[in-house]
């Protein structure tokens, strides 16, 4: 059997982790950025901007995401800090020690370090101090440890399609609380339903790391909410979407900012013939569709613009011919290359996936507008994290990181049980190896003990 690579390594960067999950995360930690934040007058409280937000971190790499957990795993970090600190002692008087003169008279110098001393005091395991913690959080200093985040600037790996840098957009539900403000931001899809909120992400292809996302109500459009993305995303990069976001105020809006795009044209459009350059494969002239949403939000203004159509077969005979449209003009870059990357565009079903079930996301915990995108902010960045600790251990493998390891470096001890079409059923499903088998295998094992 073909030796799983993928499987091996997402073991060995699991295994690193348990020895020190949080000195890991400690190492990516932004805390020089975060001192520049602080504002003068603050009290330096044992939960501080730097210890809560780690904290909140490491609670999302855990199944349970409880506050009391959260405090019990800082105790292991205000322990390890406690260590610290009685090492600066140490240091300082054998400093003063070795530094002091033989036949010097008057009182021994006392040692000072100006340290409160609850720092140095085991914490208590209630969790109202840092269930406040988190609300006093200020939302700048989240973001700017998410913006770090994603920063794989360190790592060596294949980012780049034709000197382009490609992402990926989607959107997707978030089931959020039942609470009166939650309710005020997020509407309800139904008066009996639960608020839904709706994330949309931009992942980048390569470090597989979520680069922006926003979060709103879901009955926001997910066009206006990644075209407030638009002003993030590096030019000269490329975007992968759907048919969804096969819009012309779009397409002027990216080709100002210098980005291209690749979209399906499941949809009919008219469009006049410009020039062909090979077969299926043509540059057209489309006209402004007039959409209000973006066009009177952004002030669109173009009439025109010139687009590359590309149609091929599609595998199934049945259907009919594939159609995508790009940005890219290039004649230099092939029609087979441009579908191939295309193709790519299901990463990101992938990646919404990874970020939402792994890290155990598709219900919003937080009560309240403000607490769940701090939240949010936090699982999106522990996610990167993550993404940060697979990338470098793929470093020394031939394969990317974008490809299953995540979903091993998580579910390597699970069963998954898989029938001869790939399907995949549940331990307790009726069929075949489930529940049924199990119940047969022990009335097997029962009757041969007789």
């Amino acid at each position: 059997m073909k030796e799983n690579r993928s499987l091996e390594l997402s073991i060995q960067a699991k295994e690193l982790l348990n020895k020190d999950l949080s000195g890991i995360f400690f190492e990516m930690f932004p805390f020089e950025q975060l001192a520049q934040l602080k504002l003068s007058g603050r009290r330096d409280r044992i939960y501080n901007t730097e210890n809560t937000i780690l904290t909140m971190i490491l609670t999302m790499t855990q199944q349970d995401k409880s506050l009391q957990n959260s405090v019990n795993l800082y105790s292991v970090i205000h322990s390890r800090n406690q260590k610290r600190i009685e090492s600066l002692e140490l240091e300082e008087l054998q400093r003063i020690e070795s530094s002091k003169k033989a036949n010097k008279v008057g009182r021994p110098r006392k040692i000072f370090i100006k340290i409160q001393k609850s720092k140095k005091k085991d914490i208590s395991k209630d969790t109202s101090g840092f269930s406040q913690a988190r609300q006093r959080l200020g939302q700048q200093a989240v973001d700017l440890v998410f913006n770090e985040s994603k920063d794989f600037a360190d790592i060596q790996y294949s980012n780049t399609w034709h000197g382009r840098r490609v992402f990926i957009t989607d959107g997707t539900y978030l089931q959020m609380q039942d609470t009166v403000e939650i309710k005020e931001k997020f509407a309800c899809p139904s008066t009996n339903s639960y608020p839904r909120g709706l994330l949309q992400v931009l992942i980048e292809q390569g470090s597989g790391c979520v680069y922006d996302f926003r979060l709103d109500s879901d009955s926001k459009s997910e066009l206006l909410l990644f075209a407030s993305m638009i002003e993030n995303v590096p030019s000269n990069s490329l975007i992968l979407a759907d048919d969804y976001y096969n819009s012309f105020a779009l397409f002027s809006l990216l080709q100002k900012k210098g980005i291209d795009i690749i979209v399906p044209g499941k949809r009919k459009r008219n469009y006049n013939h410009i020039k062909t350059i090979g077969k299926g494969d043509e540059l057209v002239e489309i006209q402004n569709s007039k959409d209000a949403m973006l066009s009177n939000l952004y002030d669109v203004t173009d009439k025109t613009m010139i687009m590359r159509r590309i149609s091929y077969k599609n595998f199934d005979a049945k259907e009919k011919d594939i159609v995508i449209y790009t940005s890219i003009l290039d004649e230099e870059i092939s029609k087979e290359e441009i579908i191939l990357k295309y193709t790519n565009r299901w990463d990101i079903e992938i990646g919404i996936r990874e970020a939402k079930t792994i890290m155990d996301i598709n219900i919003i915990r937080s009560k309240t507008p403000d607490m769940a995108y701090k939240e949010l902010t936090i699982a999106l960045t522990s996610y990167n994290y993550i993404r940060k600790i697979i990338a470098k251990v793929a470093e020394k493998g031939d394969f990317s990181p974008q490809g299953d390891i995540f979903q091993e470096f998580y579910k390597d001890s699970s069963s998954i049980l898989v029938d001869k079409l790939g399907r995949k059923y549940s331990t307790w499903s009726p069929g075949r190896g489930g529940y049924n088998n199990k119940y047969n295998q022990k009335s097997q094992n029962t009757e041969k003990t007789k």
